[in-house]
């Protein structure tokens, strides 16, 4: 494909002379897509990915937090992406980055999920962009590619939001189902509207313009491994029984001259004619030792990348205690939390350009929001030990019923915990029914609330 030809074309459309990305960065990003989206073999990036994803996101939630009409809207937004998260979470992972870019259509706010691939950093300030051009949509009509750009540019507090369109060959082109999407400029920005998903990963470089995969840097190890896999493979193959029959049990065929025997039976030439007239040829296949190495390349591979035990080997808890358990998780956790802070600040930054884009468009009344996040940790504690932790911050007025209330319920929202709660509270006044009044004497979780 010339789409990094096409790039650089790009860049000269929207007069720009200076950017942070260099071509080789262009192609790296490329090839970690393409590692990532492979299916012909065994992947272990997609692995690991898919695993960490799965670690990070399982029974976690986020909301907005506020009492107005736009963390009504932003909740709502963040509810919709939300539920793209840990597809997100596994692309980061997989290629180095994401990217969510939001948009206006039909009055709503919308999204796109893309690869790092798809962005070309120009600016950065600190941790924020401020010029990046983003390939952000594709389409094939009859035999050509079309191809539309958006370039953000922030100067002097403003930002400047240009699209193009051309073919796969660079050219200006027009499209009518892109035709109403114009060029825009917004105040008081300070960033460029996109939320960057960057993988934590070391690139062991000071440029930290793009992040790498989870299997960055364990190349070889992954050869050594599938190599392991050929050699296991030859091993079954060449060691299958074969019977090998003295050439005195057939006869000729008087046409074909051909003896006819089974295909699992072998012609013996020139057999002992006081030996066995059928021999069998099956030796042992040495699987202890291929395998012993298999797992020993399996758990260099975990300690490359920094998980635990668990992933590729079995997890160490046979005759462990559950404090050895929770210490032999201790590298997976650790890095499930640099997932997470990442997560956050791509979220917090997906949040602020929805509410950038709410102020432009006269989406929602303008007010103040929170991103509140809650994170599951049963790698580490088990409910009860978090449900007894719930109701002592209840005690100490550190928590509120409603939090506790969705922590049981997590698609619950603050309204509805507290809708229910109120009703609960009624029914209890009237003596018909018991609610999470009472919780401080449960000594365990309850079923339902």
């Amino acid at each position: 494909m010339m789409l990094k030809a096409v790039w650089n074309y790009i860049l000269q459309i929207f007069g720009i002379t200076k950017t942070n990305t260099t071509g080789e960065q262009l192609t790296e990003n490329m090839g970690f897509t393409q590692k990532y989206e492979a299916v012909e073999e065994m992947n272990f990036t997609a692995i690991f990915a898919n695993r960490l994803a799965t670690l990070a996101m399982s029974e976690s939630t986020a909301d907005v937090v506020g009492n107005n009409g736009r963390v009504a809207l932003l909740d709502q937004c963040l509810g919709e992406v939300w539920g793209w998260m840990k597809r997100v979470v596994s692309r980061m992972l997989g290629t180095g980055g994401c990217i969510i870019v939001p948009y206006v259509r039909l009055g709503g706010i919308q999204f796109d999920v893309l690869s790092q691939e798809r962005i070309v950093i120009h600016e950065k300030q600190g941790n924020r962009i401020t010029r990046a051009t983003v390939l952000a949509d594709s389409v094939k009509q009859k035999e050509k590619q079309y191809f539309r750009w958006v370039d953000y540019r922030v100067a002097e507090g403003n930002l400047y939001i240009t699209n193009k369109v051309t073919d796969q060959w660079g050219n200006n082109a027009f499209l009518e189902q892109w035709a109403e999407i114009e060029d825009i400029a917004i105040s008081g920005v300070d960033r460029v509207l996109v939320a960057f998903f960057q993988s934590p990963v070391d690139s062991r470089r000071f440029s930290d313009e793009y992040g790498v995969p989870i299997t960055y840097g364990c190349d070889g190890l992954i050869r050594e491994i599938f190599e392991c896999f050929e050699q296991i493979r030859d091993e079954y193959k060449l060691k299958e029984v074969k019977i090998f029959a003295d050439e005195r049990m057939f006869q000729k065929d008087a046409k074909t001259g051909k003896y006819r025997m089974p295909s699992k039976v072998f012609f013996a030439a020139h057999g002992k004619e006081s030996g066995d007239m059928i021999e069998v040829f099956s030796p042992e296949i040495r699987h202890s030792s291929y395998y012993e190495r298999l797992q020993y390349l399996f758990g260099l591979l975990e300690k490359s990348i920094g998980t635990s035990k668990g992933v590729l080997t079995a997890p160490e808890t046979r005759g462990a205690t559950a404090t050895e358990i929770k210490a032999g998780l201790y590298d997976t956790y650790s890095m499930i939390g640099d997932i997470r802070n990442a997560i956050e600040k791509g979220v917090r930054d997906y949040i602020y350009a929805c509410n950038v884009l709410a102020n432009c468009y006269e989406l929602a009344p303008m007010g103040e929001y929170g991103v509140r996040f809650d994170w599951s940790y049963e790698m580490i504690e088990s409910s009860s030990e978090t449900w007894g932790q719930l109701k002592d911050a209840l005690d100490l007025g550190v928590k509120s019923k409603v939090e506790l209330r969705q922590w049981l319920n997590p698609n619950e929202t603050t309204d509805e915990a507290q809708k229910v709660l109120d009703k609960l509270a009624e029914m209890q006044d009237l003596g018909k029914g018991k609610g999470l009044g009472d919780v401080q004497d449960l000594e365990e979780v309850p079923q339902t609330l």
